[in-house]
C-alpha cells in the first residue's frame, strides 16, 4: 500500500512538472555563508538521457543596454529527446540561476536573459526565460541569484539537477581558467579590426550545419567560434539579432530538368531586362540592396506600387560616403506610390545595426523570379545610354532565374532582415532629418547622360537553358564554405577565372600578413594552382589605393611572386575594362566536366564574408560559363581605361 501511494505521488509530481505546475517548489536554499545550495527536484532528474543532454550554446556578456541588462546565455539540448530545464543551474561563480521548467526540443536552444524587455529591445524577440526579475510577465522566470557577467572576463558553468558540472566556459582577461569543466586559455572576443566590435559580441559554439550539434566538446576555447584558430570555420563572431541556425545551411538544388536563366553584364545590357522583369510582376516585388538610386528602376517599382502590387524595399542606412539625396528621393517616390521602404540604421533611438552593411543586392518577383546582382541598382552600373554602342560604367554581372526554391530563401532573408521588431529597422518618414525628404529642397534626380569611353561589347543578355545545379548561400552565416568547396575540387587541367572589386592579400589586423591571417579565398585559389589548375585573377584598379597594405596592387604582387617562385600557373593583374571600375564579384570554374558560374555580392575582405549581409548564387551551367569566360578573357586582354575615381 505504501509503495502504491508513493508511486501515485511520484506520477502526480511528474505530470504536474510536465504541465509547468511545480515552479513554486523550492529549488535552492541558503547555506550558513549566504551562498545558494541546490536541492535537486527529483522529477527533473528523470528527463532527457542524463547530464550530457545540455550545453552552453552561446552567451552575450557585453550587451548594448545600459548596465548590460540585456546580457544573456543560451542553453542547447544536445540529446535526442525533449529536455526539461527545470532544476538545471547556471552560475558565474557569484550568482546562481535556477532555470524554470522550459521544454527544449531536440537539438534546439533557448535564450535566458537578465531582463526580458531589454533583451527583446536588443534582439527583436523575447527570450525563453529571464533571471533578473519579472520584467516581462509573459516570459518564464528563473530563480536564484542574479548573474552579472564581467565584460572584462568571467565564467559560466552549467550544472545538472544532480549537481554535476556538465559544461563550462571562461572568457576574457579576468576569467578564472581553473574552474571545473574548463581547460586551457580563456576565450577572447574576436576583434581583428574595427568592424568586429567588442561590444555586443555573441560568443557561440561551433556547430554542425546539418545536425546543429556542437562540432566538438573539449571544454576549451577551440570549441567556440571566437576561439577556434581555423581561418575558415573559426575566427568568427556573431551579434544580437543574428539567427545562428536559420540560414546556416546553403540551399543546394540538383534539377531533374535543366532550368533557364539570363546572365546580364554591366554596364552593357543589364538595365532593360531588370525593368522588364519588374514590369512582369503580378503580385509583389521585394528588394534588398545596398543602394537603389536608378531613376528608371525607381520609376518601374513605383508604377507597380501604384498599380496595386506589393512593393517592399530594404536599404542600407549608412552606405560608404553616407546616405545621399539620391537615396532619399528614391525612397520618397516609392513610399508616395504606396511601397514600403525601410532602412537598416544605427543612429536612431540607440539602434545597433545587426550588420555593418546590408550589402546584398537582390529582387524577388511573385515568389518565382530571383534577380541577383553584383551591382547596386544605380546609373553608374546600369547606364541607360547604350543604344549608340558607347557608354561608361562599372563592370559587373547579374542573373535572372525563374525557380521557386531560390527566391523562397531570398524572401526569408528579407523577412528576417526587414523585421520592424528590430530597433535597427526604420521606415522612411518625410519629416525625418536623415531618413526623409532630400536635404536639397530643389533636388532633382540624376538623369541619364550620353557617356563615352567604353564600347559596348555585349548588347544583349546571355540566355541559358542548361542550369543543372544551384547553390544559394549568404553571409555572415555560411559565405565561405560553398565557394571554397568548389575551388578545392580544382586540379590538373581545370580552370578558375575570378574578377573582384578587391581581394585582400590577407585578413586579420592591418599589420598582419598572409601566413598569420590568410585570406582563405585567395589562398584557396593559390592552392588550386599548386594542384595543377590554371588560375587567373583580375582585380580593380579604379578604386584601388596602391599605398594601402591591403591594396589590390599588393595582392597582385603577392600572387605573381608565388607564380614566379614556384612555377605554378596562376596570374593576377589590375584592370578597369568598362571605364568606371571593376565592381564584379565573379568566379568561373571549369572543374572536370562541370562548369560553374558564381555571382555574389561578397567582396574579398574578412568583414564582407563574416559580418555583412551578403548573398551569392552558384549555377552549374556550361552555356553560362562559356559566355562569361568570354567576357572575362576580353576584360583580361583589354587595355585599362583611365577615369577619375569615385565612390563604388
Amino acid at each position: 500500500m505504501k509503495k502504491s501511494l508513493l508511486l501515485l505521488i511520484l506520477v502526480v509530481i511528474l505530470i504536474a512538472g510536465a504541465m509547468g505546475l511545480t515552479a513554486s517548489l523550492p529549488a535552492f536554499a541558503q547555506d550558513g555563508g549566504g551562498n545558494p545550495t541546490f536541492f535537486p527536484i527529483a522529477m527533473n532528474a528523470a528527463w532527457g538521457k542524463g547530464p550530457s543532454d545540455a550545453r552552453i550554446f552561446a552567451f552575450a556578456p557585453d550587451g548594448y543596454a545600459l548596465r548590460d541588462v540585456d546580457e544573456a546565455f543560451a542553453i542547447q539540448n544536445v540529446g535526442e529527446t525533449a529536455l526539461l530545464l527545470g532544476g538545471w543551474q547556471v552560475t558565474d561563480g557569484e550568482g546562481v540561476v535556477i532555470l524554470p521548467d522550459i521544454t527544449v526540443p531536440r537539438h534546439r536552444f533557448i535564450w535566458c536573459a537578465r531582463h526580458a524587455d531589454a533583451f527583446e529591445a536588443t534582439w527583436g524577440m523575447k527570450p525563453g526565460c529571464e533571471y533578473g526579475g519579472d520584467a516581462d510577465p509573459d516570459v518564464p522566470d528563473a530563480t536564484g541569484t542574479i548573474l552579472n557577467l564581467n565584460n572584462e572576463g568571467d565564467e559560466l558553468q552549467l550544472i545538472s539537477p544532480s549537481g554535476q558540472v556538465v559544461d563550462a566556459v571562461v572568457f576574457g582577461d579576468e576569467g578564472d581558467v581553473s574552474i571545473d569543466g574548463w581547460s586551457g586559455e580563456a576565450l577572447q572576443p574576436y576583434t581583428p579590426s574595427n568592424a568586429f566590435a567588442r561590444e555586443g559580441q555573441v560568443f557561440y559554439r561551433l556547430f554542425d550545419k546539418e545536425t546543429w550539434l556542437p562540432v566538438s566538446d573539449t571544454d576549451a576555447r577551440s570549441d567556440w567560434a571566437q576561439g577556434n584558430d581555423d581561418p575558415i570555420h573559426g575566427r568568427r563572431t556573431a551579434y544580437p539579432g543574428w539567427d545562428l541556425i536559420a540560414f546556416s545551411r546553403p540551399i543546394h538544388i540538383t534539377y531533374s530538368q535543366p532550368r533557364s536563366a539570363q546572365l546580364l553584364v554591366t554596364p552593357d545590357n543589364a538595365l532593360t531586362p531588370i525593368i522588364e522583369a519588374i514590369d512582369s510582376a503580378e503580385l509583389y516585388i521585394y528588394v534588398e540592396t545596398y543602394e537603389l538610386t536608378h531613376p528608371m528602376i525607381v520609376d518601374a517599382l513605383a508604377r507597380k506600387a501604384r498599380a496595386g502590387r506589393e512593393v517592399r524595399v530594404l536599404l542600407e542606412g549608412s552606405p560608404a560616403g553616407g546616405l545621399t539625396d539620391d537615396s532619399r528621393w528614391a525612397a520618397q517616390q516609392l513610399v508616395e506610390a504606396g511601397a514600403r521602404v525601410d532602412f537598416m540604421v544605427n543612429d536612431v533611438d540607440n539602434a545597433h545595426d545587426r550588420y555593418p552593411f546590408i550589402h546584398a543586392k537582390f529582387i524577388v518577383i511573385d515568389g518565382h523570379i530571383l534577380i541577383l546582382s553584383t551591382e547596386n541598382f544605380k546609373l553608374s552600373s546600369m547606364p541607360a545610354d547604350t543604344d549608340d554602342g558607347e557608354t561608361l560604367g562599372r563592370r559587373g554581372y547579374a542573373v535572372i532565374i525563374d525557380d521557386w526554391t531560390l527566391p523562397d530563401r531570398a524572401m526569408a532573408i528579407l523577412a528576417a532582415d526587414d523585421n520592424r521588431d528590430h530597433a535597427d529597422i526604420f521606415p522612411w518618414q518625410a519629416d525625418h532629418p536623415q531618413y526623409g525628404l532630400p536635404h536639397d529642397p530643389n533636388y532633382q534626380p540624376p538623369q541619364p547622360q550620353d557617356l563615352m569611353g567604353y564600347r559596348v561589347r555585349y548588347s544583349q543578355p546571355f540566355p541559358i537553358d542548361d542550369v543543372s545545379e544551384a547553390i544559394e548561400f549568404t553571409a555572415p552565416e555560411t559565405s565561405l564554405i560553398p565557394l571554397l568547396s568548389l575551388i578545392e575540387q580544382a586540379g590538373p587541367g581545370d580552370v578558375i577565372l575570378t574578377q573582384q572589386l578587391f581581394e585582400h592579400p590577407y585578413w586579420g589586423p592591418t599589420d598582419s600578413n598572409p601566413a598569420d591571417d590568410p585570406n582563405v579565398r585567395l589562398e584557396a585559389l593559390i592552392e588550386a594552382a599548386r594542384r595543377g589548375a590554371s588560375v587567373r585573377i583580375l582585380l580593380d584598379s579604379f578604386f584601388d589605393d596602391p599605398h594601402s597594405t591591403r591594396s589590390n596592387l599588393n595582392t597582385v604582387n603577392y600572387v605573381n611572386d608565388i607564380a614566379a617562385n614556384e612555377g605554378v600557373d596562376i596570374q593576377a593583374r589590375l584592370g578597369n575594362p568598362a571605364g568606371a571600375g571593376l565592381h564584379a564579384k565573379l568566379h568561373l570554374l571549369a572543374i572536370g566536366d562541370k562548369r560553374w558560374v558564381v555571382l555574389a555580392s561578397m567582396n574579398g575582405g574578412e568583414a564582407s564574408n563574416k559580418l555583412n549581409r551578403e548573398i551569392s548564387l552558384a549555377l552549374e551551367t556550361g552555356q553560362g560559363y562559356n559566355a562569361l569566360a568570354r567576357v572575362f578573357l576580353d576584360d583580361w586582354n583589354s587595355p585599362t581605361l583611365q577615369q577619375a575615381p569615385s565612390t563604388p
